[in-house]
């Protein structure tokens, strides 16, 4: 749980030094609760370490 919280709050920092207001943006880290693979492989698991958004508004 800890790493998906630092890559979330490392993608955020990078999106507010890029200039986006931090108001402006929501986090929430998953950890393991929602893989997208099996963590059987090496390569399944790279999928899971992910970050995802979504734009809501232009």
């Amino acid at each position: 749980m800890k790493l998906s919280e630092d890559r979330v709050r490392v993608v955020k920092e990078y999106l507010t030094s890029k200039g986006i207001s931090e108001k402006r943006i929501q986090t929430k880290a998953w950890g393991p609760s929602k893989p997208v693979a099996s963590n059987e492989t090496e390569e399944k698991r790279k999928q899971n370490r992910r970050v995802e958004f979504t734009i809501m508004k232009l």
